[in-house]
């Protein structure tokens, strides 16, 4: 089964704004075991959409389109779909009820051109979207399946969440079985020159090196099931062993969300203490719908003056060690953690530069404590980017440093 993911809009062209529905969408079938096999990306130019799904309808069983489902002259989409399927565009009762009911809500008028999107071709089904006005569509042509969605990508992502994988997942077999491992604060290059040692003992396996600022994913993949193969278990404990210190999960998933999963697991609150990353690790956390269940909140203590003056960093402290010390950052940890009444807290100072640096502490430099339940724990890093990824490979380290430790935590726990 082939599958095509077909962009469309001048503005993905034009490099206006970057393309998230291809990847959202081909990460998505990925995840659930099945693998694109094109990507396009074409304008907003009904001729050009009309031929580019006749090409692809001769050789893809699925075809998911992004953009031009909206009520402005250049969203085309629509009446190409009709004329590539060769059916009238008909005004759909059900997409007329769901737009106005949208534009209800929001105590927005429905204006002549809003009409524009009451029509659907006449074979299709309407895929209802539980985030904006435009519908999506699904229409069959031959062997080919449409899935037609907005451009949007919260409007496209959510669709295809609800409707369009759960119709593939109960129309098609998976084809790919996966599994990955996310490690911190280490090259990929050095787990790759072990990886690639041992892979070639497994048929039909293939490994996927993915970096991140402060940490890597190894994603792997095979057209088989290796979940209860023994020697390939064997050899993912050797791996994690050998490199212990960096393993952090089993998981594809971004650090903030496999937090999020633990933190709902386990019970447990949280909040964080931010100098140098400015508010990013908290971003990040609340970016996960139902993160108020375990985090209390963030303090951003930029200036020492509010280090001293809130969290009670002893002024001789910020005086002979700085900010951005071991010893600064304890403080900032068990104060800020009482402060909010948390069983965790994560602290970060550090010079995210290009300025700030001293003698003794280049830009890049980055110290972290994180608070837990029975003990304080610090770390010491130095990045080696520019501003931005130096505060983002920080964000990323504090989330992992502290899913290590609740995961320890976690462990120990059970076992007591």
């Amino acid at each position: 089964m082939n599958i095509a993911i077909l962009s469309i809009g001048d503005e993905i062209l034009r490099g206006i704004i970057d393309n998230k529905n291809a990847s959202y969408i081909a990460n998505k079938l990925f995840m659930n075991g099945f693998n694109t096999k094109t990507i396009i990306s074409i304008s907003d130019n009904l001729d050009e959409i009309v031929e580019t799904l006749n090409q692809l309808s001769k050789s893809h069983e699925i075809i998911i389109s992004t953009g031009g489902l909206g009520p402005t002259p250049d969203d085309k989409t629509i009446e190409a779909i009709a004329k590539w399927s060769e059916v009238p565009l008909v005004e759909n009762n059900k997409a007329k009820q769901l737009i106005k009911n949208h534009y209800k809500k929001r105590n927005v008028q429905i204006t002549q051109m809003r009409k524009k999107m009451f029509l659907i071709p006449e074979t299709s089904e309407l895929l209802p979207n539980s985030v904006g006005a435009a519908p999506g569509i699904k229409i069959t042509k031959g062997n080919t399946t449409l899935f037609a969605l907005p451009g949007v990508p919260q409007e496209a992502q959510a669709i295809l969440d609800e409707a369009v994988l759960p119709w593939i997942i109960q129309n098609y077999s998976p084809v790919i079985w996966t599994t990955a491992l996310t490690f911190r604060n280490i090259r990929e290059s050095e787990l790759a020159t072990y990886i690639e040692s041992k892979i070639n003992d497994f048929d039909l396996l293939t490994v996927a090196y993915l970096p991140s600022f402060g940490y890597v994913r190894i994603l792997f993949s095979a057209n088989k099931d290796y979940t209860n193969d023994n020697s390939f278990n064997q050899f993912l404990n050797d791996l994690i062993f050998k490199y212990q210190e960096f393993f952090v999960y089993k998981s594809i998933e971004k650090p903030e969300q496999y937090l999020h999963k633990l933190m709902l697991n386990t019970g447990t609150t949280l909040c964080t203490i931010e100098s140098c990353t400015g508010g990013i690790v908290a971003s990040k956390i609340v970016s996960n719908a139902g993160s108020s269940e375990y985090f209390r909140g963030s303090l951003i203590c930029y200036s020492n003056e509010i280090k001293e003056k809130i969290l009670k960093v002893p002024k001789d402290i910020l005086t002979t060690k700085g900010a951005v010390s071991e010893e600064t950052v304890k403080y900032m940890a068990e104060n800020g953690k009482n402060l909010f009444n948390t069983d965790y807290s994560i602290a970060i100072s550090g010079i995210a530069g290009p300025t700030g640096a001293t003698p003794n502490k280049p830009v890049g430099l980055v110290h972290f404590a994180i608070s837990t339940p029975s003990n304080i724990y610090c770390y010491k890093f130095v990045f080696h980017g520019n501003r931005e990824i130096n505060i983002e490979s920080a964000a990323n380290t504090a989330l992992l440093l502290l899913i290590q430790h609740i995961e320890f935590f976690k462990i120990n726990f059970i076992k007591n």
